[in-house]
């Protein structure tokens, strides 16, 4: 499924919740910054807790999206590992294991947290996201990241390089 047709088919009301949401919570502060790997694989990681998180909050409503965000998982679970793997690797580099582990907890926990305490997107609207990944394929997934997630993820990008002709590589 491409991306014209998974955007088309949220709401506009879910378009607006990820507005509110993506400008709700600014990025935490972190003693260390991530590589645009690392922070592709971190939107991942916060599109499955926003989902999570949702399905657990919408378990006792009549749009109770379990079953939709089971499908999501098993479709998805070895890119979501993938990234889950990719995280760690990074982490341990900069941090060493028990840093990494730490660190990507409590990221999981702040993203958790985060969606437990502001509801950005209705159970339907989840739901909808839910169902149309359970159906889509890794680009799918890849674009409802940027698009759901954006620059609200929970860890810090690193500043990017710049290097002109004649000077010394700054920091933008």
């Amino acid at each position: 499924m491409g991306f014209r047709r998974f955007a088309s088919s949220l709401s506009c009301a879910a378009i607006a919740g990820a507005l509110v949401l993506t400008n709700a919570a600014p990025a935490s502060a972190a003693s260390a910054c991530w590589s645009a790997d690392l922070v592709r694989a971190a939107r991942l990681r916060q599109l499955d807790v926003m989902l999570m998180v949702g399905s657990l909050r919408c378990r006792t409503t009549a749009q109770d999206y379990r079953t939709a965000y089971d499908r999501f998982l098993v479709r998805h679970r070895p890119m979501l590992s993938k990234a889950n793997f990719a995280m760690l690797g990074e982490m341990r580099l900069k941090l060493g294991s028990v840093g990494a582990s730490d660190t990507l907890d409590r990221a999981s926990v702040r993203m958790a947290n985060q969606y437990g305490q502001q509801a950005g997107y209705s159970c339907t609207e989840l739901g909808e996201v839910a169902s149309a990944l359970a159906k889509g394929g890794p680009e799918a997934l890849t674009n409802a990241a940027e698009v759901l997630i954006g620059e609200d993820v929970a860890l810090v990008p690193c500043p990017v390089q710049v290097a002109t002709a004649g000077s010394p590589a700054r920091r933008r």
